[in-house]
């Protein structure tokens, strides 16, 4: 089998060539890279707030008073990594879609986000967690990990549905 690869002096690339196996390579690597790179801009820009955050004006009783008080008061958390996380996922898994018929290899995107988010949720070279338990980090996780493996689920049933592995019965 040999596809044009659309170079100007005609020439074309079997499917199993060394030059298309390397490239396939290459693409996988920087997909995967780029599955992690995402992931740090999402767990870092995850705790975006709107609104003001106010702290009370009265003397308190005690001198810990304020320091009690959370920062975020009356700030409305706003996870828009979490909805770029869904569409990144879903194009990461596309464009390995590219690449490769598998599933298992369209999923390494996937694989590789879920276990970089569990080495955040964990710990980070401070000692402290990079991920809070909070509902924001459950909805980056969701919306990290659901649209794009629903992708790969529809993708392996209408492969599963389609005509050719359908067989004909008469009565």
């Amino acid at each position: 089998m040999t596809a044009a690869v659309g170079a100007p002096t005609g020439e074309t690339l079997t499917a199993h060539s060394p030059v298309r196996t390397v490239l396939n390579a290459v693409i996988i690597g920087l997909l995967l890279i780029d599955a992690l790179i995402t992931l740090g801009f999402e767990v870092l820009f995850l705790p975006l707030y709107a609104g003001q955050a106010h702290l009370p004006t009265t003397t308190p009783v005690l001198a810990a008073g304020p320091l009690a008080d959370s920062a975020t008061a009356g700030a409305i958390p706003l996870p828009f990594t979490a909805l770029a996380a869904a569409v990144i996922n879903v194009l990461l898994v596309m464009g390995m879609g590219v690449t490769t018929k598998r599933f298992g290899v369209m999923a390494l995107p996937l694989l590789v986000w879920a276990l970089g988010f569990l080495v955040c949720a964990g710990f980070s070279p401070s000692g402290y967690a990079l991920l809070l338990g909070d509902w924001p980090t459950m909805l980056l996780l969701i919306c990290g990990l659901l649209p794009a493996g629903m992708y790969l689920y529809f993708k392996a049933t209408v492969r599963l549905a389609t005509p050719a592995t359908v067989t004909k019965t008469t009565v």
